[in-house]
């Protein structure tokens, strides 16, 4: 029909947790081979994914108007409405920005929790891979993986996240 169009919004009400648009992420190397399995690391994580990580959560905080691009974006990402407020990470910790998912090697990947069910896929998946390679690159170490509700934990200022699209831009 003419004239339907459909509208994806964060949050539609003030009353509701928001409507999320995770991605799911994971690399294989030029031979087609997962990299981020290394069942002689920690957790089974490899370098490749810990720096991938690392990158992602000390750019989510600069990167953030490029996975949340609306006002309305801002009102889901809110302490106590199911998001995070945060670049944190944790490992299959659904509460943390970003969420480390163990599993087979062909299985074992990284969620971008932070985007939401409004983002333009083209820029969230760019910002989200790019952040991901640039830690890769230079090595980022992330934070320890925080355990419990990321919801309600304290964080260092570095990771905290813009709280309103002004914010987000001007970083």
């Amino acid at each position: 029909r003419q004239g339907l169009m459909a509208t994806f919004m964060a949050r539609w009400s003030g009353e509701y947790p928001g409507q999320s648009g995770h991605l799911h992420l994971s690399l294989r190397d030029r031979d087609g081979e997962p990299v981020f399995r290394d069942d002689s690391k920690l957790h089974g994580m490899s370098d490749a994914m810990r720096w991938f990580i690392g990158g992602q959560q000390k750019l989510m905080p600069e990167l953030l108007s490029l996975v949340a691009s609306t006002c309305n974006s801002y009102t889901r990402l809110v302490p106590g409405f199911w998001a995070p407020t945060a670049a944190s990470w944790g490992l299959d910790n659904r509460t943390c920005a970003i969420r480390a998912i163990p599993g087979s090697a062909a299985a074992q990947r990284v969620e971008y929790r932070i985007a939401a069910a409004d983002i333009n896929p083209y820029l969230a998946l760019a910002a989200a891979f790019g952040s991901g390679f640039w830690g890769i690159e230079n090595r980022i170490e992330p934070s320890d993986p925080f355990q419990g509700d990321a919801y309600s934990g304290k964080f260092p200022r570095a990771q905290q996240l813009p709280a309103t699209l002004a914010e987000a831009a001007s970083r």
